[in-house]
Parts: structure tokens; sequence; C-alpha cells
């Protein structure tokens, strides 16, 4: 548990030094349950925990049904070509020693996600089209963003690619980093398949606030208590599919008995776009989608 009187939110002093940051325990995480198309996911995570002066709005858990209501378009996708439904939203901020006040932050989304446009023969249940999915959709979200002037990608992944062999159906945890100083986030990613057509992802986007690179923000504010949360948390999730889905789940079992995805998979060549149905990676070209820019 913090203790509130070294690590306040109050800041009367600048940080000077190197800093390991302080946020919620999951010692004292509360056990959360969804409800996913009859499926049940269960998990700990810390309550809503966002700096005094600050004003973040918390969501869920609430339930996923069929009738696909509150689904709507992801943002900040050229070609709007995935919809996601909201699950999951807390922020928990993190403070440095002696009033220096809040230094990093980790913000927790989780969403089921499908595709507009999906093809008949498509089943995320299998590995291979959900790992091409995952590829799809972080390709979508993060690939296009790059500096115009040198070509030069925001962001790069999948990095730390870690399949969760303990799960029922596909499942993988990745991470999105930075790769450029100025602009673009840090995320670690899970996801699962929860039918044949949807998937959920529980986003973890950690910021340290500081200046400068990757590994030069890393040796002024730790990372590491924010990971740690964070991996807690997935470590914690435990899915048990409907009598449905199970169902579902052994057809495929039938023509593939090993549900794991790739063991590994590199760094994909971005800048990239994917085509209108949200998986096909093709060609970088600004042009593509002209509404967007």
């Amino acid at each position: 548990m913090r203790n509130f009187i070294k690590y306040p939110s109050l800041k009367l002093k600048p940080r000077r030094d190197y800093c390991a940051p302080v946020g919620p325990s999951f010692r004292f995480a509360w056990k959360r349950r969804i409800d996913l198309l009859g499926s049940r996911l269960e998990f700990r995570a810390p309550g809503h925990a966002p700096a005094p002066s600050r004003w973040e709005e918390k969501l869920g858990p609430g339930p996923h049904t069929r009738s696909g209501a509150g689904f709507r378009t992801c943002r900040l996708m050229p070609g709007e070509s995935w919809e996601e439904a909201s699950l999951f939203r807390r922020l928990w901020d993190f403070y440095g020693l002696w009033f220096v006040g809040r230094v990093a932050r980790v913000y927790c989304y989780g969403a089921v996600l499908r595709p507009k446009q999906l093809g008949e023969s498509i089943n995320f249940l299998h590995p291979s089209a959900f790992e091409s999915a995952v590829l799809g959709y972080i390709t979508a979200k993060w690939g296009h963003d790059v500096d115009e002037d040198d070509g030069i990608p925001f962001q790069r992944a999948p990095v730390c690619w870690r399949p969760l062999k303990e799960m029922p159906v596909p499942a993988v945890v990745l991470d999105v980093q930075q790769a450029v100083s100025y602009a673009g986030s840090n995320y670690r990613l899970l996801f699962f398949p929860i039918s044949a057509d949807r998937i959920v992802c529980f986003s973890f986007c950690y910021d340290q606030y500081c200046t400068g690179p990757l590994e030069e923000r890393d040796s002024k504010i730790s990372p590491e208590p924010l990971l740690e949360l964070i991996d807690n948390v997935i470590a914690s999730m435990r899915f048990t599919p409907s009598a449905e889905l199970q169902q579902a789940i052994d057809e495929v079992k039938q023509q593939c008995p090993d549900l794991s995805v790739s063991p590994e998979c590199q760094p994909l060549k971005w800048p990239a776009h994917v085509d209108k149905d949200g998986i096909t990676i093709v060609e970088y070209d600004r042009r593509r989608y002209p509404e967007y820019i």
C-alpha cells in the first residue's frame, strides 16, 4: 500500500534524481467479473486512482451481449476498419518520493473489437486467423503514425510477443513501444477471442513524466513498478468459455489441436496501412485515406 506521507500527490519540488514511483497496490486489488457473450472473464485490478487534481471517468466492468449495442468506430484509425465496445476503464497514477508529485501513470482500457468488414470464412478462434487480426489491428491503430519528413514511424510493434498458453483460447501479450522521443506512448496489450468474429483487447498505456528517448526516460523514472502492476493484472485473468463457445473451440481443435499462436513475432515493417477489411496489411501511402489527412 502506498505510503501517503512519503509519496504524496502534492508537488512542492521538482524531481532531480532517479525515481522509483509508487502507485496503487495490487495486493488490495478488487476482483472483477465481466460477462462476454455468456462466457466469463474474471481478473483483479486496483480501484480507480487518478491524482486528486485530475478528473478521469472510470467505466465498468460491464457485460457484452450479442446485440452489438455500444459498438463505435475506433478513433484515430484511417479507413475506420475496426469497431470497439468499451468494457472497463481505470487510471492509476504513480508518485515520487517526498513531494515531487505525480511522475507516471497507467491507463487501463478493456474493449471488445470487431472488424467492420469480416469475411465469412474468417474465424478468430483459429490461431492463424487470430494472429492476423491482432497484427492487422495494431497496424490499423499505430502503423500509420509517421514523421512525414524522414519516414520514421512513431511506434514499433509487436515487441515482447508472449503467447498465453494457459488461456482456453488463442491469446497473446505484446508491447507497442515509442520509437521516437517526441511522439507516441508505450503500451502493453492483451488479446484473446470471445467468438469467431470478436476479440477482447486490454490496453495498458503507461507514461513517465519526463523527456528524452525511451532509454533515457527509464534512467530517470523507473518503468518497473508500472509494468509490475500491469503484469499482475494480466496474470490474474481467468476466462471461462460458455457452452456455446466451448463447442466452437472443440470444432477448431479437430483441425488445429494446439490453439497457441506463434511463439515469436518480429516487429512489423511500419509505416503501413491496412485494407478496408482491417486485417490485410498493405504498403503505406498517405493518400490512401485522404479523408484522414
